[in-house]
């Protein structure tokens, strides 16, 4: 299947031959390209774990070798959203770069599920159709890049995940090393296992729901309308917008000052908040640099619950980017996860215009 995907996706791409394998179970197999299994792992939320590596500088990892990590057994059978990759290029391994931050012997991680039900490795679509296989930046150990491979169900469909895999696709064996921090898995709630709260600002708006088998999100806005979202909910707001925008959240939320949208959570267990957003302007005129009536944004959302007691906000969503129509999804930490009357969900957009579509809040049953 490697070599298949790699032949369909990127038949140009020159990719190290030693990281073709097409062994179906990596574990049962015994791979040898494989460095390390990880079977250690965080429960970090009602729907996500996280895998660490020990080491502060991250694990080495040479072109055509892998990582594999093992879902527990609390976890599996249950359908991804997404996976967050922490990886990046130490100093010693940065060679020929040049003045504009061209990487010719560039480090490329390709994450991986291994599916229960086909017995196959599937491989991340990016859903704009942009290169899945992720180019490790040169950063410093404190900070490693985290990629976001989101919307699985809806790119790739529904798979429900034994293993995972992390394979280096560079090329050159002395210097296409990365260091590989670390991996996240968040799945959906299981169906039955909680309850929702809703509300759409935007018409056409919607969200995924399983129990239905609807497997893909609407947007009442965003690249197919230039830019328009009409009715959304404002945030960070730097100018009027061209069309009719709400200034009223409905009962039990107040949008506070121009950045952020307060939310009042009921007494019980958060799962899960997902938040349909764009950050895309519409203008007056055509722009050279996008071709159409529209500014790419450059927005970050921010999740947190402000607790009653104290008005601390404890953030698990930090400057996630925000495309032009999508998604976004967070929960809090496990042992922060309860929240009671008073406690409020704290929306904010940074940096740039948020245009929120519409919100879902789980509560787990």
């Amino acid at each position: 299947m490697f070599k298949q995907f790699r032949e369909k996706y990127y038949p140009n791409k020159k990719i190290a031959e030693s990281s073709i394998v097409d062994a179906p179970n990596i574990i049962e197999t015994g791979d040898t390209m494989v460095d390390a299994t990880f079977e250690d792992h965080k429960v970090i939320s009602n729907v996500a774990i996280r895998y660490d590596m020990p080491e502060s500088e991250g694990r080495e990892l040479r072109p055509g070798h892998k990582l594999t990590f093992v879902i527990p057994e609390g976890f599996k059978g249950r359908i991804v959203r997404d996976v967050v990759l922490r990886h990046r290029k130490a100093d010693k391994y940065c060679k020929d770069i040049g003045p504009n931050r061209h990487d010719p012997h560039g480090a490329y991680s390709l994450v991986e599920l291994y599916d229960e039900e086909i017995h196959d490795w599937i491989g991340w679509r990016d859903p704009k159709g942009y290169d899945p296989i992720k180019f490790a930046e040169p950063r410093s150990s404190n900070d490693p890049e985290h990629e976001v491979l989101h919307d699985w169900i809806a790119t790739v469909g529904i798979v429900r995940p034994k293993f995972v895999r992390i394979t280096n696709m560079g090329v050159n064996p002395d210097y296409s090393v990365s260091q590989i921090h670390g991996i996240e898995v968040d799945f959906f709630p299981e169906t039955g296992e909680v309850k929702y709260e809703e509300r759409i600002y935007c018409s056409g708006t919607s969200f995924i729901d399983l129990e239905i088998g609807k497997v893909l999100p609407t947007y009442g806005g965003g690249s197919s309308t230039e830019g328009i979202y009409r009715n959304a909910i404002v945030l960070n707001k730097f100018s009027e917008p061209l069309y009719e925008t709400n200034s009223n959240p409905g009962n039990g939320a107040e949008i506070s000052g121009s950045g952020s949208l307060q939310i009042d959570l009921k007494n019980g267990e958060l799962a899960q908040v997902e938040i349909a957003v764009g950050d895309t302007e519409h203008l007056k005129t055509i722009s050279p640099k996008t071709g159409r009536k529209t500014r790419l944004g450059y927005a970050k959302l921010w999740m947190g619950i402000q607790r009653a007691n104290s008005k601390n906000i404890e953030w698990f969503v930090r400057g996630a980017n925000v495309p032009p129509q999508g998604v976004i999804a967070g929960s809090p930490f496990l042992e922060k996860s309860h929240v009671e009357d008073g406690d409020k969900l704290i929306i904010e957009s940074r940096d740039d215009t948020s245009y929120l579509m519409g919100w879902r809040i789980a509560y787990k049953q």
